[in-house]
């Protein structure tokens, strides 16, 4: 798990291919401009909202990626990100479902992160993470979809 400010998402160029590219998506376009999914080369870049936690949310179940990793970037509020080790930490109960590129686990060790507005964590595929958990405030962000290239 990385965060930072989005101001410095470049720094990351090198890390990741999928953070390059979504660097020169942002010197054509401004995030507040993105209403629905786009797509820029191998990333796809969509807004989410969120004010509160659904009743039906289960705290216990995150997600996981094999061939996308995620950036999530918060535009409003504070963001709360559930993450465990995928390997030593979560136990799987929803097999991979290659079309959708996900997987879900429960977890007895999760661990939590803020993202606070002007934020941004990036999700490397080896953890098992739920965005907009327990305790996040009226959220507003976006969600980039990358290609897995660790």
């Amino acid at each position: 798990m990385i965060t930072d400010r989005l101001e410095n998402i470049y720094k990351y160029n090198s890390m990741f291919s999928g953070v390059c590219q979504f660097s020169k998506f942002l010197d054509t376009k401004s995030l507040m401009d993105i209403k629905e999914k786009e797509t820029y080369r191998d990333i796809f870049i969509f807004p989410v909202t969120s004010d509160s936690v659904s009743v039906a949310f289960d705290k216990s179940i995150l997600e996981a990626h094999k061939n996308l990793m995620d950036i999530h970037i918060t535009l409003e509020g504070t963001d709360v990100i559930a993450y465990a080790d995928l390997d030593r930490e979560s136990i799987i109960f929803k097999a991979y479902d290659e079309a959708s590129d996900y997987l879900l686990v429960n977890s007895d060790f999760i661990k939590t992160i803020e993202i606070p507005k002007g934020y941004f964590c990036i999700i490397p595929s080896n953890f098992a993470h739920m965005a907009l958990y327990t305790g996040h405030t009226q959220v507003k962000k976006i969600v980039v979809k990358m290609p897995v290239d660790l």
